[in-house]
């Protein structure tokens, strides 16, 4: 392979340290910038990357979210806490040459195309020049509030759940969180510990999933029912029958019904969530309508009056460092093929900007596979290579992506089976001579 080949990474996060190993596997040199003094991405609470709280546990089981060939320490649990897996993915950063290749407290500040490459330009003031750029900087970083804005003006303290960071916050306040992904649940069930009295605002009615079903983990129960039934339909209703019976249907807590399939938004697992709602612990209510100084008045006709508000909902893209112009955006989001590859760029890709109903593991290493392979492909002008700058401008792969719900959040939320057979069918392609 060509020895000037090198590739500049943002970020050290999970994506940045997976692709790493990759890359010093496949004898291909790098540089690493993390801004934070560690790696670690959202998993590192001591720095401003992080997304973390003392309660925060994995949503995603131990079985899949370990890399398949480095598993996580026999004595972590079914389900890690944050900090926990932090250990795990610096291990994994150490074990693997990451930490050799890493600048800490360095952001990329612009990026440029120039000649064959891209120019990069540091923190520092420096600018080097590499021959691949691959953006791992994380979907976690400008907050998205609703908008349009709430009407009127609310008097009380609101921020993010991005800087929700310690139960002090709320402490003895009355809480209203707003948003029903999985951050916007774990909050209020976080909330109930320590709050005077806790609100739950959504927008429509959602499934929520247990953590556990059979004494295993649900993503493992699951899968191993296998072709136990004849169609994806009737295992779905089966599982959705099994829920209903372990008391996981909202409809039977007063909540809204689904205007969804079981499968058909990304899963909120949560296996207290409905329980502290039918212990009064969490009181359901409806989108927000207006504010009116420290009252809350929603769109079921309802009030409350509470001291903070919490927005967990979402967050946008966040390329602060390349002109916009140079990406094709489509409804607020980069057309990346298969979410990794800009159609009309060659030579830089974006890791981290899928979402699927999985954990890590084997999106891990083949992400950074996928890359291995390109930048061998595109270094010997191979015929695979030739193949998939053509299917790159052809190709409109299925990864399920229509099948699930309207939302901004699912503008990237992948079947995560059909994503994982596409990515490796063009690795696999790059792989031809």
């Amino acid at each position: 392979m060509n020895k000037r080949i090198k590739l500049c990474i943002i970020g050290g996060g999970p994506l940045g340290i997976g692709l790493g190993r990759e890359l010093n596997d496949g004898g291909i040199d790098y540089d690493l910038y993390e801004s934070e003094a560690d790696l670690g991405g959202v998993w590192n609470g001591d720095g401003k990357s992080g997304r973390v709280y003392p309660s925060l546990h994995l949503i995603s089981p131990k079985f899949n979210t370990q890399v398949p060939d480095y598993p996580m320490p026999d004595d972590y649990p079914v389900y890690p806490n944050h900090k926990m897996m932090l250990a795990y993915m610096r291990s994994y950063a150490r074990d693997f040459g990451v930490y050799d290749k890493a600048i800490f407290n360095t952001s990329v500040t612009k990026l440029e195309p120039a000649g064959d490459g891209w120019d990069v330009t540091l923190s520092s003031g420096e600018c080097k020049h590499y021959s691949f750029v691959a953006v791992c900087n994380g979907a976690q970083r400008v907050a998205r509030y609703p908008d349009p804005p709430y009407r009127g003006h609310f008097s009380g303290e609101v921020f993010h759940s991005m800087d929700y960071k310690s139960p002090d916050q709320i402490r003895g306040k009355r809480v209203l969180v707003v948003g029903a992904g999985n951050s916007g649940c774990d909050i209020a069930v976080d909330a109930v510990h320590h709050g005077a009295g806790v609100y739950h605002s959504t927008r429509r009615g959602y499934h929520y999933y247990p953590k556990f079903i059979g004494g295993k983990p649900t993503p493992q129960w699951m899968l191993q029912l296998g072709n136990k039934f004849k169609s994806k339909e009737e295992t779905m209703a089966y599982i959705q029958q099994v829920f209903k019976l372990a008391g996981y249907d909202g409809v039977d807590y007063g909540l809204k019904k689904p205007d969804h399939p079981l499968d058909g938004a990304h899963p909120i697992m949560n296996s207290q969530i409905l329980y502290h709602i039918g212990h009064g612990d969490i009181q359901p209510k409806d989108d927000v309508d207006y504010f009116d100084g420290s009252t809350v008045h929603f769109t079921d006709g309802t009030s409350a009056d509470v001291d903070v508000i919490i927005y967990a909902t979402g967050y946008d893209r966040d390329f602060p460092f390349i002109d916009p112009a140079l990406l094709q955006w489509k409804a607020g989001i980069p057309d990346l093929f298969i979410h990794i590859a800009p159609r009309n760029l060659d030579n830089i890709f974006f890791f981290g900007f899928v979402n699927a109903a999985a954990g890590l593991g084997d999106g891990l290493r083949l992400q950074g596979q996928f890359v291995r392979s390109y930048i061998k492909a595109f270094t010997d002008k191979s015929k695979g290579y030739d193949k998939f700058i053509q299917a790159k401008q052809e190709d409109d792969p299925d990864l399920g992506q229509d099948y699930f719900l309207d939302s901004h959040r699912h503008l990237w939320e992948v079947d995560f089976w059909k994503f994982i057979k596409v990515a490796r069918m063009y690795r696999d392609m790059l792989d031809e001579r």
